[in-house]
């Protein structure tokens, strides 16, 4: 799993922020302080000492450039650089079309950037990373590179405007930007002669650079109030990293995003880790991309062994924000939620008249709820939901929700399909794997969809089979379902009786303990996977 570990190795890191821009085409974030000085804490809790941090107008390409260089000439071989960005980010005109990274560029615009001035110290291009990183970072030096920005402009759902917080990572929307040219590298390579890396680097000319984007280039990258109590604002990608980390597996072998219990944390773990949590913490509109060099996915992550994870804090109760009074006053008293007097950080909003429930995602996740029993029923799914976000391990198999693109609001009478597919190679799980796949309504109720026909069997799969589960089409009520498929070496007797016990009633929470059960027994050779399905015109 780890590579070879040099002695005296050390992890080092270039964190840069920004988050006042000082320009009316650039909306300032919220985000960024919160997502720097976390990551801060979290970089020296898996041993960082030597630790650079950029913020606001003491950003700009040389000081990126010159830090990093820095960095290169201090660090030895099997030691680990981390370079962190969170910001804005956003997409100009390739200089040369054509080439395997399209017509555009991917860039980050800096504190004062002006589209009209094109002043190269406001704005760094992805191409400018991977040049430095190529002639600044000796090549037995480890790169986690790690960005919590956008890379375009496409949308597969608008936000609520019921619903504030939820804010966008992209800046200057879908403006043609033409950027001007930029200065050659300032420093001389730190390489020996003879090992110098062309100046011309793409991501995928580097052996040693890990790629962590919190968006795939077709997205962008949210910033919102994240699921606990008082939470600052926090970009998802930041937020995921920091607990995978940071807080336990639910068998407390390891950290969270150790997926396969062995105590040990490789990039290829993480980067399976932080893709599912991105998904869920952003109601599908985003997914986290991962780029390894071939062959090095079960590369150890940092240079030292990280402290074990604390405990993780009791869930907080979800904020409930209603702007009709009457509607208020029914919801108010003993219930397992905190009254907000105004929307904003609220986990749900009541439109008491448009019998609509919103989540803070900026998304309906069901209508007609016009009681105090069915809101709870809303929000009691969430809590069940949330609850089993941690455990979420998609390294076996994942559920695809189609025939839409992921993430997409499908309307009325869309035809839906969901299917089952093996992700892994076997090397997960070794014999026959057992799918077990239930659907929770947007009102919480349980509804079972395999195995259910005595056709079904067992649900066992066939090694890699894609095992279609669902053939439908939309229909009212809309909102929101979640599609939860569980992947097992065995089958789950006990649970499918519960299943069977629980179905066509609002049970969600009853089936979060003797899941986490069933993860903990199988010690990582289960999967668990959630789709997510928006629908509504």
């Amino acid at each position: 799993m780890l590579g070879h570990i040099h002695a005296h190795a050390e992890t080092r890191a270039l964190l840069v922020g920004a988050w006042q821009f000082k320009s009316n085409l650039i909306m300032d974030l919220a985000g960024p302080e919160n997502d720097l000085a976390a990551m801060e804490a979290v970089i020296r809790g898996q041993g960082a000492s030597d630790v650079t941090v950029l913020r606001n107008d003491g950003v700009s390409r040389t000081t990126v450039e010159t830090a990093l260089h820095a960095l290169g000439l201090r660090s030895k071989p099997g030691d680990w650089i981390f370079l962190y960005y969170t910001g804005h980010g956003a997409l100009a005109q390739a200089a040369v079309k054509g080439t395997r990274d399209g017509d555009t560029d991917q860039f980050l615009p800096l504190p004062g950037f002006d589209p009209d001035t094109k002043d190269a110290e406001r704005f760094i291009v992805d191409k400018d990373f991977y040049t430095w990183i190529s002639l600044y970072v000796p090549k037995g030096v480890q790169v986690l590179m790690m960005a919590d920005t956008c890379h375009s402009g496409t949308l597969h759902r608008s936000v609520d405007p019921r619903v504030p917080g939820m804010t966008p990572r992209l800046t200057l929307g879908a403006r043609n930007v033409e950027l001007g040219s930029r200065p050659a590298p300032r420093f001389a390579s730190v390489l020996a002669a003879g090992d110098d890396a062309p100046v011309s680097a793409t991501r995928d000319d580097l052996p040693n650079l890990f790629y962590i984007s919190a968006a795939r280039d077709d997205q962008i990258a949210w910033e919102n109030a994240l699921p606990v109590e008082g939470a600052p604002t926090r970009g998802f990608l930041t937020w995921s990293f920091e607990q995978g980390v940071t807080t336990p597996r639910a068998d407390s072998k390891g950290m969270a995003a150790d997926q396969d219990g062995d105590g040990t944390l490789s990039i290829g773990e993480l980067g399976a880790y932080l893709n599912v949590q991105v998904r869920m913490l952003s109601g599908q509109r985003q997914e986290s991309s991962t780029i390894i060099p071939p062959g090095r996915e079960g590369q150890g992550l940092f240079a030292t062994a990280p402290p074990p994870p604390a405990p993780p804090a009791p869930p907080p109760l979800p904020g409930l924000y209603v702007a009709d009074m009457k509607a208020r006053a029914s919801v108010s008293g003993d219930h397992p939620w905190r009254i907000l007097t105004d929307g904003q950080g609220a986990d749900f909003v009541w439109d008491a008249r448009a019998q609509a429930m919103l989540r803070r995602t900026g998304d309906i996740v069901a209508q007609n709820v016009k009681s105090p029993a069915q809101v709870r029923g809303v929000i009691d799914k969430w809590a069940a939901l949330e609850a089993l976000r941690p455990l979420l391990s998609e390294r076996d198999a994942r559920l695809m929700v189609g025939p839409l693109e992921n993430g997409a609001r499908y309307p009325s009478g869309a035809p839906v399909t969901l299917a089952l597919a093996q992700t892994g190679d076997g090397a997960v799980v070794t014999g026959p794997r057992y799918a077990t796949v239930f659907n929770i309504a947007s009102d919480g109720t349980v509804q079972r969809l395999f195995p259910v026909a005595a056709s079904d069997g067992k649900g066992e799969l066939a090694p890699g089979q894609s095992l279609p589960v669902l053939e439908s089409q939309v229909i009212p009520p809309f909102g929101a379902d979640h599609v939860v498929a569980l992947v097992t070496p065995q089958p789950p007797d006990d649970f499918r009786l519960l299943l069977r016990t629980v179905e066509n009633q609002r049970a969600a929470a009853r089936l979060v303990a003797p899941i986490r059960d069933l993860m903990v027994k199988t010690g990582g050779q289960a999967s668990l996977s959630i789709g997510e399905l928006y629908t509504g015109n």
